[in-house]
């Protein structure tokens, strides 16, 4: 049985009626919020939902916003070839919320700004902060949901035949259209819908192929090896290790609550405590779901070595999408749900992404340059912003497409170098009182030079240690279904399909499986953890821009006074419990010093009534 008579068997007519369920609803979403709201047409309501949302829907939304098709193709696939260590990162994504709790929700609630990067005229009392942070956010933004885009066209072209071409338009047009239309509450709602999607196309993955398997512990049993969670070794070189995983994790997953998408979220509650609470409910619900996800990957490979044949396909991403449609293919709609998951998990992302970038080009750059303009005028520019960045996106897609594979991965790396230096710039920024915007300035741009010179490093320099793949499964009753045109290499004793080499930067880092090297210089530098890639572009931002603000002054220039609510003290990661002392000791010393003033004030007044008797 050759794959393409597999693919018109597994996905009917049937399927393609619950793929454009999905389609439809999110875009009906969009088209109730237009007409509910269409006497309260303001940028306030488009942007922010009137900073009334709700805590649930606020929190699925901001799951959901950050997992998308890398997270349902990649992780899987991760799990598959290198094993489920990656479920020690939720530590640091543990951590990375509360860090965002302490941090960013107490920093942007009370200012009242809709852009996140208002902050930093705020901060600086000037604009060219303010439009780097604009130029960053927007280039990741941008690519990144033309990556988006294209894995998840790339998947549905594995299952349903359908051109890569005519999915991503389809995708970019839907998210396109019920955004534009109906601003951040069809987003945040359609992401609710959506997370019932997802979630259920990945539950219904995990449950079939666990009985297909013999239950949980013939799984285990068999998957066995991908149960590799600790390792200490702190060698920073090795792909996952305990260190990289948690520590690497923190930064990564800090990110995106300090850009558009991730602020909107936070600012669209009511107060600060309900964005506390929605961040509570989110940072265990993301956990959860991506673990689950992560148990997928093993479930799925017990499923192919108990048939005896693990399924040789182009890359990595594909086994899910191969995987749907083999044990699904007796059973209608089966394999419609998940492509449908699959796609919500895009448009999520690519939704978000449009609102946070209209909002971004609406209030920092139009009512920069066009102060007067009227409000309701801005908000139908704005609309126009979301197809405009759209149709960007949907290029960048396409584009990728036609790329031999050394373009995307360039797209890829070059938008993963912004996120480390412009953490940097907003940590130096919010607990360094001293930070000068000319030191920012520099060191953000050097620290995004030095991530792209890493990245590329570790993309295109052939000769480096990585990491081999676990041990596949058996093959031996692959006879029907294995692909005529798959090659297979010998690494290590195991047989390695050598299609598996040209997995994406996306999901697998591009890790390539080959034989240790001893390596040196400027190899050892190249071959760090692509998990700490983040961390060093935040720690080399922070180090310059704290010593170039720490250089003397000329005579011209002054430390630029700073706005008190633009800064946070080092005491908010003192637990309360510990700071009660403190408080206690600073009450006690103010009540002496309340007390020394209403005395001087009585003797004054005494001395008065005596000068008047």
């Amino acid at each position: 049985m050759n794959e393409q008579f597999l693919y018109k068997r597994a996905f009917g007519t049937i399927d393609y009626v619950v793929f454009g369920a999905l389609i439809m609803v999110s875009i009906a979403i969009g088209i109730f919020f237009a007409i509910k709201d269409k006497k309260r047409n303001t940028s306030f309501n488009y942007f922010l939902g009137d900073r009334n949302m709700k805590t649930i829907p606020v929190a699925l939304s901001f799951v959901v916003t950050f997992q998308s098709s890398i997270m349902m193709l990649g992780t899987p696939a991760e799990v598959y070839t290198y094993g489920i260590q990656y479920a020690i990162g939720a530590i640091g994504v543990s951590v990375a919320y509360l860090l965002i709790i302490l941090i960013v929700v107490p920093l942007f609630h009370p200012l009242n700004v809709t852009s996140v990067y208002e902050y930093y005229q705020l901060r600086y009392g000037t604009k060219s902060v303010r439009y780097l942070g604009v130029i960053l956010g927007v280039i990741y933004y941008t690519l990144y949901m033309g990556i988006v885009l294209f894995g998840t066209a790339l998947a549905i072209q594995s299952t349903t035949g359908l051109p890569v071409w005519m999915s991503t338009v389809t995708f970019a047009a839907a998210a396109t259209l019920y955004t534009s239309i109906g601003g951040i509450k069809a987003v945040i709602w359609t992401d609710v819908f959506q997370s019932i999607i997802m979630l259920s196309g990945i539950l219904a993955v995990i449950m079939k192929s666990t009985i297909s398997s013999g239950g949980p512990a013939n799984v285990a049993r068999i998957g066995k090896e991908r149960f590799n969670f600790f390792n200490f070794n702190p060698d920073p070189t090795i792909r996952h290790t305990f260190w990289t995983l948690v520590i690497g994790s923190i930064p990564q997953y800090f990110y995106p609550a300090i850009t558009q998408a991730g602020v909107q979220r936070i600012i669209a509650t009511p107060n600060v405590n309900t964005a506390r609470r929605m961040l509570y409910i989110a940072a265990p619900t993301y956990c959860i779901v991506w673990i689950i996800v992560l148990l997928e990957g093993v479930s799925v490979f017990a499923y192919h070595s108990l048939r005896g044949c693990d399924r040789q396909v182009t890359n990595p991403n594909q086994i899910i999408p191969f995987t749907i449609l083999e044990m699904f293919h007796n059973f209608q709609r089966m394999s419609g749900l998940f492509i449908a998951a699959l796609s919500a998990a895009s448009l999520s992302t690519i939704s978000s992404g449009l609102s946070g970038l209209a909002a971004v080009t609406c209030i920092d750059l139009l009512k920069v340059l066009k102060p007067n303009i009227t409000d309701q005028a801005a908000t139908n520019i704005s609309k126009l912003f979301v197809f405009m960045y759209g149709i960007i996106s949907t290029s960048f897609a396409l584009l990728v497409t036609n790329a031999k594979g050394a373009l995307g991965e360039l797209m890829f790396v070059f938008s993963g170098a912004v996120a480390g230096p412009e953490t940097g710039m907003f940590l130096v920024s919010v607990f360094f009182r001293r930070s000068q915007p000319k030191a920012v300035l520099f060191a953000t741009c050097v620290g995004v030079g030095f991530s792209l010179w890493l990245m590329l490093g570790q993309t295109f320099f052939s000769d480096l240690t990585r990491t081999s793949y676990l041990p596949l499964g058996p093959t031996d009753h692959c006879s029907g279904y294995q692909n005529t045109t798959t090659a297979t290499i010998s690494l290590e004793n195991t047989q390695i399909p050598i299609s598996y080499l040209s997995s994406t930067a996306s999901s697998l880092n591009t890790s390539k499986p080959l034989n240790s090297r001893s390596t040196s210089g400027l190899k050892t530098f190249y071959s760090i953890s692509y998990m700490y890639i983040h961390l060093l572009g935040t720690v080399t931002t922070i180090i310059i821009a704290v010593v170039g603000s720490l250089l003397p002054l000329s005579k011209e220039q002054h430390l630029p006074v700073v706005d008190e609510r633009c800064m946070l003290p080092f005491s908010i990661f003192i637990p309360s419990f510990f700071q009660r002392p403190f408080h206690k000791c600073r009450a006690k010393e103010q009540r002496k010093q309340n007390d020394i003033v209403e005395d001087e004030t009585d003797e004054i007044l005494s001395g008065e009534q005596c000068t008047n008797v």
